[in-house]
């Protein structure tokens, strides 16, 4: 609110103000005595209301109807010269008085973050099931350069992928579906591009591999496999890889229907195929593809840094999961096959969807305790306690599943094996909270202490060429506690912060 100007008081002073054409007497009488519930009469005043209705019905003094008139421009000028008040002051008076309250009801808020569980399930299926078509390649593979191969292409593409999902995700949310569908068209384009380029260049050094071949199609895949889940269309997806899984589960419990080439063949027509559908669930409009491409999708430098640092974090979240695999290529003698190292994976695996669903509800969690406390300290008690709860749940599930895989399993259950399957239940742990953090807008953070992991992970990996497999999974189990115990402590101090609930 503002005191009239210098210019406004001298003009007071000297009476020149008071030249202004004042209403006529029927006009006030005609506001003053207004009582009816609805209708207004055609007063400059009352005509003033109309074009600040919800202003003026909801009001609760008159000082608020002041504030929002200075919001629109109105100045102690326009009131007297137009409305004949003395300031913008008398005016809200006469507009509050004119106009009965008709506070509208309260609004429970739609909380986005919740979700029924089996969509998080579903999702979290989606996420592991690609994982066994991923082990039965290896198996089929040579574990040289073929092997090498498809697990740098399937780290390059789960980065793009995480890039795809979160500029999708904000331009939807942003109401731009028609960009974000032009940004998915062309991160399906780029990829069937990509996946032709490893094909191209593998060819170039000798016969095209059923590995090259694969790899290209895994590129696709995952970019495409991303775009139906953020378009909500994971049922499509389910269908179009569920032979490639009947097939790669048939073949780990040793039942072989197809020879190699064939389920090899299978398998890249399963990928490929998701692209299909993906491509078909955004609808034919690409005269729009043009033009937001051009536009570049209305992204602005915000958002593209964003989406270079989850490309950069999925890459090393992809890196991380894959170090039993890598263990294996650089350690050939060792007996551990890809079978084995597919069990190993098994409690993260089997956990993504949890781990999904847990996240969702420690946010929808914090938009109510946000909404039912009524100070600061309220909130971090209740976050707090929603976060400890939360580790713990999952930490339990982790070590469950951990424990049935090394009891259900005893033929695996040397010590690299065990190890390993607990350093995997660890890295869960790891991801769940730099997954909070990321839900938080914290995606820096999560970037910066996960690469910090993966050069660690490296460079120890590297020190230790040719040391035992039980040297390494010890090695890569510290990396991974250090790179929890970082995490954590900071996904529960961005957590129980109010103003990061935005």
């Amino acid at each position: 609110m503002s005191a009239p100007t210098a210019l406004d008081a001298g003009a007071l002073i000297s009476g020149l103000a008071w030249t202004v054409q004042q209403p006529l007497d029927d006009e006030r009488l005609e506001a003053e005595t207004y009582s009816g519930p609805e209708q207004r009469s055609l007063t400059r005043v009352a005509q003033l209301t109309r074009t600040h209705n919800d202003l003026c019905t909801q009001a609760v003094d008159p000082f608020e109807i002041t504030a929002g008139l200075e919001a629109a421009g109105v100045s102690d000028r326009q009131a007297r010269t137009e409305y004949g008040a003395a300031s913008v002051f008398e005016l809200a008076e006469a507009m509050y008085d004119l106009v009965p309250r008709r506070p509208t009801a309260a609004v429970v808020p739609v909380d986005p973050w919740r979700k029924p569980l089996r969509i998080h399930l579903l999702r979290g299926l989606l996420y592991g099931l690609p994982g066994l078509i991923y082990a039965v390649a290896l198996i089929m593979l040579q574990a040289g350069f073929d092997a090498a191969l498809l697990i740098g292409t399937t780290i390059v593409a789960s980065g793009l992928g995480q890039g795809v999902s979160v500029l999708g995700h904000a331009l939807t949310g942003r109401g731009s579906p028609s960009a974000a569908i032009a940004l998915f068209r062309t991160a399906i384009v780029g990829g069937a591009v990509l996946g032709g380029l490893v094909v191209l260049v593998s060819g170039l050094t000798g016969p095209v591999s059923p590995a090259s071949v694969l790899a290209g199609c895994l590129v696709l895949y995952l970019i495409a496999a991303t775009v139906l889940m953020v378009m909500n269309a994971e049922l499509r997806l389910l269908a179009v890889i569920a032979p490639g899984v009947t097939l790669a589960v048939m073949e780990l419990s040793g039942v072989s229907l197809l020879p190699a080439p064939a389920t090899l063949a299978t398998f890249a027509l399963c990928v490929a195929g998701a692209a299909v559908a993906a491509w078909t669930r955004l609808g034919t409009r690409p005269r729009d593809t043009v033009r937001h491409l051009r536009d570049g999708f209305g992204l602005v430098r915000v958002d593209r840094g964003m989406g270079w640092s989850y490309v950069f974090y999925g890459m090393a979240t992809a890196g991380l999961a894959s170090f039993a695999v890598i263990d294996v290529i650089g350690h050939p003698e060792v007996t551990v096959a890809a079978g084995p190292v597919a069990l190993m994976m098994l409690p993260l695996v089997a956990s993504l969807g949890i781990a999904e669903w847990l996240v969702y509800r420690l946010r929808s969690r914090a938009a109510a305790d946000l909404r039912r406390t009524t100070s600061v300290a309220q909130f971090r008690i209740l976050a707090r306690r929603e976060f400890a709860f939360t580790a713990l749940l999952y930490a339990g599930v982790l070590g469950a599943l951990t424990c049935a895989v090394i009891a259900f399993f005893p033929q695996q259950s040397e010590q690299p094996f065990v190890l390993s399957t607990v350093a995997y239940s660890v890295l869960g742990m790891a991801f769940l909270c730099a997954t909070l953090l990321l839900s938080l807008g914290r995606h820096r953070l999560a970037l910066g202490l996960t690469l910090g992991a993966v050069c660690l992970d490296t460079v120890l990996r590297l020190a230790l060429i040719g040391e035992s497999p039980e040297v390494l999974v010890i090695t890569h189990l510290t990396v991974f506690t250090g790179l929890l115990l970082t995490l954590m402590p900071a996904a529960a101090y961005y957590y129980t912060r109010a103003g990061a609930h935005r």
